[in-house]
């Protein structure tokens, strides 16, 4: 990228020092003490500034133009404390046949006049389901006794029905019942009550909420996975039957301290790093120690500290123009 990254000054000097050559030495003037004393002042001076800026290249210090940084898609973020959930990974999936299901019945003997819901309709509780002529002449409806999806109708128009006759069943989608394969080695962290967090590939921009009601006695001596039961909040009844489910399960623990986005921390030679602005239009990679990794966030350790501002989109670019500005120092060392 043109005029992406500025490395710093004073290369030349290095290079020249790397080879062996040394910048000649201010000829003695015959101007007297004062001379000298200036000449001295100004050699201290070069030198100062050859160390600073070696310091600086030594560092890895990357040098962006704010407007580079802007086109780019360089951002930064301010560090707070943060307090992450800690979760556990399971998968699993919605089930029908554990659904609450509710039989609608004729409630009169007759003939099916009309039905007025189909298979797989959503209904609400109190929607004429079907319609009832009585053998007095009557014509009485049948209406949903709770809110669900039609998802058996026993009856059909022209059917002579009694009392107690089947006329559809009505089954319960919010909440869902799912079950989840829970590893043998997160035993130790599951338990009823827990709070879940369920994703599925036909909305994997949402996150639909959910708590474990159950955990069995048993665990599968193939899999080495127990099953645990779920409930599933299922608004607007977006989840269906047997859809497999990804699920973040929480612990109830939460590590505190510094947390940055997965994305921010880059691996080098020397182990992982993160970049930290200095100044308008430098960056720094910090070498940093983490920790867990959850939800996205990877814990800081050591190397980090609140207040701090790093980059958490475009540290990738950071890095491979770090590496060339490293590669380019390489092929002047002699």
């Amino acid at each position: 990228m043109k005029n992406f990254i500025h490395v710093c000054a004073a290369l030349v000097l290095i290079g020249a020092a790397a080879c062996g050559e040394r910048p000649a030495a201010p000829e003695a003037a015959h101007g007297g003490a004062g001379h000298d004393e200036a000449a001295h002042e100004e050699a201290a001076h070069e030198a100062k500034s050859h160390d600073e800026s070696e310091e600086q290249h030594e560092a890895g210090l990357v040098e962006v133009s704010p407007e580079a940084q802007r086109a780019g898609g360089i951002k930064t973020a301010t560090l707070r404390r943060a307090s992450v959930p800690e979760t556990f990974q399971a998968m699993g999936r919605v089930l029908q046949d554990a659904q609450k299901a509710h039989q609608l019945t004729a409630a009169a003997a007759g003939e099916v006049a009309a039905v007025a819901a189909a298979l797989g309709q959503a209904v609400n509780q109190g929607d004429p389901v079907a319609v009832i002529r009585t053998r007095a002449g009557e014509t009485l409806t049948a209406r949903a006794p709770h809110k669900g999806i039609v998802t058996a109708l026993h009856a059909g128009e022209g059917d002579q029905v009694s009392e107690m006759s089947f006329l559809a069943t009505i089954t319960d989608v919010d909440p869902l019942w799912g079950v989840l394969d829970i590893p043998e080695r997160s035993l130790e962290s599951v338990r009823a009550g827990q709070q879940v967090e369920i994703r599925t590939a036909a909305y994997p921009k949402s996150v639909f909420a959910a708590s474990i009601v159950s955990v069995s006695p048993e665990i599968d001596a193939l899999s080495r996975t127990v099953k645990a039961r779920v409930s599933i909040a299922n608004p607007g009844g977006r989840l269906k039957f047997g859809m497999f489910i990804d699920a973040a399960v929480r612990t109830g623990a939460y590590f505190q301290g510094v947390a940055v986005r997965a994305d921010a921390v880059q691996n080098g030679p020397a182990g992982p790093f993160v970049f930290v602005k200095k100044g308008e239009d430098g960056f720094l990679p910090a070498p940093v120690e983490t920790g867990r990794e959850k939800d996205g966030l990877v814990e800081i350790k050591k190397g980090l500290a609140p207040g701090d501002k790093v980059v958490v989109e475009g540290a990738f670019l950071l890095k491979s123009e770090m590496m060339k500005a490293q590669m380019g120092e390489g092929e002047h060392a002699h």
